[in-house]
């Protein structure tokens, strides 16, 4: 009698012991077959380094999607810190009867008033985790969201 025969469907038993999260046991019970049938098999055709192999496949691929993750929030970040500066200093310039200390925006009906301390409070911050390398959380950018917003 062949393995065909049998009806064993070894390359959906290899691909779900390679797959991960299920044991030889497992499989045996569910597919009916000997869990000592399934270990020769699976040292026959090195199902435990193909398993390894393919899970160190996954965590690399997850490295790199991270990696990539990383890098785009931190051209974000910049791009966002620089235009942040550059409407501080518009603002600045906007505003040069208040010595540069208090800035009032009309926003939705109401005013929103903004002290030039406390904008580059947050942006020493901002800088300061960017010269660091820690990450820039959106957070870090809120008390100054009303502001860059458009009207």
């Amino acid at each position: 009698m062949t393995k065909i025969e049998t009806g064993v469907n070894w390359r959906k038993i290899k691909a779900e012991y390679i797959k991960g999260g299920i044991s030889q046991r497992t499989l045996a019970e569910k597919h009916g077959i000997s869990q000592r049938t399934i270990e020769r098999r699976a040292q026959r055709e090195k199902w435990t380094e193909k398993r390894r192999d393919a899970d160190g496949k996954a965590v690399e691929k997850v490295a790199e999607k991270n990696a990539e993750i990383i890098a785009d929030n931190a051209v974000m970040l910049e791009r966002a810190k620089t235009a942040l500066l550059g409407k501080v200093v518009r603002m600045i310039e906007n505003f040069p009867d208040n010595g540069a200390q208090v800035v009032k925006k009309k926003q939705n009906g109401a005013l929103l008033t903004f002290s030039l301390k406390d904008i580059a409070t947050v942006l020493a911050v901002v800088e300061d985790k960017t010269e660091k390398g820690k990450g820039v959380d959106v957070e870090d950018l809120a008390p100054l969201a009303e502001l860059l917003r458009d009207e």
